[in-house]
């Protein structure tokens, strides 16, 4: 029989862990959307890179930022105290180009729908997300 102590410190370790966990899981996955600007269709991944962190990726099938209107976005993403992801580090990786870094993005998951809206990195216009797989 374990000590009455010792189950509660068990317990509360659990419950203050457990929201963290539940969060990656909530993020983790790949999402799909319709940029309204250039009319590309746009994948977005987020990947468990470690405790609270992941990699992004965005892969648009046109991308506004580049000339060639080819290439992707690589980033990292940190969970937040308030449950948004904040993406750093982001670079625009053009087809025949040299990577250019992007302002942070605050991404913002709806609880309900699993929706994940932020702004462009050139307008900020909304962008938003539909999970179509998860890991």
């Amino acid at each position: 029989m374990r000590h009455p102590l010792v189950t509660g410190m068990m317990a509360a370790a659990l419950a203050w862990v457990s929201p963290a966990m539940a969060d990656e899981n909530d993020w983790a996955g790949l999402y799909k959307g319709l940029d309204g600007l250039d009319g590309s269709i746009d994948y977005l991944s987020i990947a468990p890179s470690g405790q609270g962190t992941f990699d992004i990726r965005v892969m648009p099938s046109v991308i506004s930022l580049c000339e060639s209107g080819r290439g992707w976005i690589v980033a990292e993403g940190k969970l937040t105290d308030d449950g948004r992801l904040h993406r750093t580090n982001a670079q625009v990786i053009c087809d025949g180009a040299e990577p250019v870094a992007l302002e942070d993005r605050m991404l913002e998951r709806d609880a309900q729908t699993g929706i994940v809206r932020y702004g462009a990195s050139d307008d900020r216009r909304p962008l938003i997300f539909h999970r179509v797989s998860t890991p």
